[in-house]
């Protein structure tokens, strides 16, 4: 169990590596862009990636590899461009849809990405996600994105919602350390992180499934447990 579970109000979900399972996507997109405009980025730093918004991304590769010619602005919107394209790869997280369809009866639920809107409304449209979050705050919401704290106080306020009522789901070292600065509590998901490291940046529990989350919320996760795939609820992928 998450320790006084009972004073959580709202669930707040990162989306990349939480509801959608896009990280590798990104990444690749990444790697083509860097490819394709000469940043001789090393394959060791693309972990610190995860959790920070794109704009920050090639900002701190344009600093670090770039040149003179090498403008941030036009490689972000290269990299989205090459992103939409790879989609077709897109798949959910395990488990999610069956969780959310088991906490939105006692959870308050939104939705905190260092995503662009763009891609937070095709993710959501792809899979019918709208019904589940009563916010959304993406990359365009915020001034300071993760592991500023910004985000995920933007969110808490827009709900209404304490900080301190709220559990963020989080894979990202970035989005663990936003939230922990947010003052919310955090429950570490190991799909792009190990445990140790989600524990290190600030997370109270880490789980390594919806399943695991599930029961110690105490849901009913019985048939949660075998994270069934997405296709199962017939969503396009």
């Amino acid at each position: 169990m998450i320790p006084d579970v009972s004073r959580i109000e709202a669930l707040l979900f990162d989306m990349d590596g939480v509801v959608i399972d896009s990280e590798p996507i990104h990444e690749e997109a990444q790697r083509i862009i860097f490819s394709e405009h000469g940043l001789a980025v090393p394959e060791a730093l693309y972990p610190s990636f995860k959790g920070m918004t794109e704009q920050k991304v090639f900002e701190q590769i344009v600093s670090e590899y770039g040149s003179a010619h090498h403008d941030a602005a036009t490689l972000v919107l290269a990299k989205e461009e090459t992103y939409r394209r790879l989609l077709v790869d897109l798949q959910l997280v395990p488990g999610v849809l069956d969780f959310l369809e088991l906490a939105q009866s006692r959870f308050r639920m939104a939705l905190t990405t260092s995503s662009v809107r763009e891609n937070q409304r095709i993710a959501f449209e792809r899979f019918d996600l709208d019904g589940y979050f009563e916010v959304v705050v993406a990359a365009e919401d915020i001034e300071h994105p993760k592991p500023h704290p910004q985000p995920y106080l933007t969110t808490a306020d827009k709900l209404g919602v304490p900080p301190k009522a709220c559990l963020v789901l989080e894979d990202s070292l970035h989005g663990v350390r936003s939230a922990k600065r947010a003052g919310c509590r955090i429950a570490g998901m190991t799909t792009s992180f190990e445990a140790a490291a989600l524990k290190h940046a600030g997370a109270d529990v880490t789980v390594d499934s919806f399943g695991e989350l599930a029961e110690r919320l105490g849901l009913s996760a019985a048939w949660l447990r075998s994270d069934r795939s997405p296709d199962a609820h017939g969503a396009s992928t």
